[in-house]
């Protein structure tokens, strides 16, 4: 799976502009501020919806626009197809998606071109909050089973439906048809995780050996705080649903769900001690790096693909020797957009590839691993 070609108009700070996407890495150069992260980021949203930067939407439209379009021509198979989508930001945010002219729901667009995004956000895996680790692990269930995500968009509403309930009061025939709900879903959920973190588990030891990692390996596990995380599926359902029964009075008037996998979390840990205390920042990223690439081989096995990687400031927080095995692994068969502030380091380890220089939101395509 590759990109062919990207289209932005009124992204960030980019100008209007059709720029082709060469196989193998397209190193993305220019000082902070020139936009050379808007590239890399428009061609996450054109593929996931979504940005490798905290924020809403509405942050990624032009100052004085109020909407934004992107499009794309990607390679699947052999096959070349056209993707675009158009959202606007005026009040709340609408997105159009297209196949082609064909308009599509999120779910099959989301299938058609998965994008791997490591920066230095990526930190949140191991000293972020619950939820971004969830995020991390959710993706990775969609990529692997598309059908999961209209799994978790179910049990969100029925979970908000149960807020509303706990919020305002409902006889207990209302909260029996949504704890019923988000107790069968809520199973089918951890069930997809656990399923995805095992693929993680096979493929992060190798993942970190070839970046150089030294120290013990990373011991995932999977986390509930309410005690009913098991692995048959039939079970964790009945367990959720009578303690979300056996909550109710509890929870009555806070118009909150302390029970079911949106509390979960992933665990990461270093020989017993959690990693947020015993990594050090560069060992943090170097473990954030290992994950996603993890998840990348998990999906390149899974279902015979390998999506693209976008890379923002792939050098900072990474020694010399670190970084010419993250370079290297890159360079392994697959197609990359790095970005980098420090054009003069990074192009002499790239040569050969495609240079992409950014002013004020223009991109320059010099001469492939040539410095100007």
């Amino acid at each position: 799976m590759s990109i062919l070609r990207l289209s932005v108009s009124d992204f960030r700070n980019l100008a209007a502009q059709q720029l082709d996407v060469g196989p193998g890495v397209t190193t993305v150069v220019g000082r902070n501020g020139s936009g050379k992260t808007n590239v890399l980021e428009a061609v996450a949203v054109l593929g996931n919806l979504s940005s490798f930067r905290p924020g809403s939407a509405a942050a990624c439209v032009r100052r004085g626009a109020q909407a934004f379009s992107l499009a794309g021509v990607i390679a699947r198979s052999g096959v070349e197809v056209a993707i675009r989508q158009h959202v606007r930001c005026d009040g709340g945010v609408a997105r159009a998606l297209f196949r082609g002219a064909r308009r599509l729901g999120a779910a099959e667009y989301l299938d058609l071109f998965p994008v791997v995004t490591l920066s230095g956000h990526d930190r949140a895996l191991v000293w972020g909050a619950p939820e971004d680790r969830r995020r991390f692990l959710d993706r990775l269930c969609f990529q692997l089973r598309p059908e999961a995500l209209a799994t978790l968009q179910r049990y969100r509403r029925a979970l908000r439906h149960r807020n509303a309930l706990l919020a305002r009061g409902g006889p207990a025939a209302e909260f029996d048809a949504f704890e019923h709900d988000l107790a069968v879903l809520g199973a089918e959920i951890v069930r997809l995780r656990l399923e995805a973190l095992s693929g993680l588990e096979r493929h992060l030891g190798d993942e970190l050996a070839s970046l150089g990692w030294s120290l013990a390996r990373p011991v995932l596990g999977y986390n509930s705080p309410d005690g009913v995380a098991v692995a048959e599926t039939a079970t964790l359902a009945v367990r959720l649903r009578a303690a979300l029964a056996a909550s109710r009075r509890l929870e009555r008037g806070r118009g909150h769900t302390a029970i079911g996998p949106h509390r979960h979390d992933l665990q990461l840990s270093v020989q017993g001690v959690p990693a947020r205390e015993a990594l050090s920042a560069g060992q943090g990223k170097l473990l954030a790096t290992g994950l996603k690439l993890a998840a990348m081989a998990v999906v390149g096995r899974e279902r015979g693909r390998r999506p693209v990687v976008v890379f923002d400031d792939v050098d900072a927080e990474l020694d010399s020797a670190v970084l010419e095995r993250v370079l290297a692994r890159l360079r392994d068969g697959g197609q990359a957009l790095l970005s980098s502030a420090h054009e003069e380091m990074m192009l002499p380890r790239l040569a050969g590839g495609a240079v992409w220089r950014v002013r004020d939101g223009v991109v320059d395509v010099m001469a492939a691993g040539g410095i100007d």
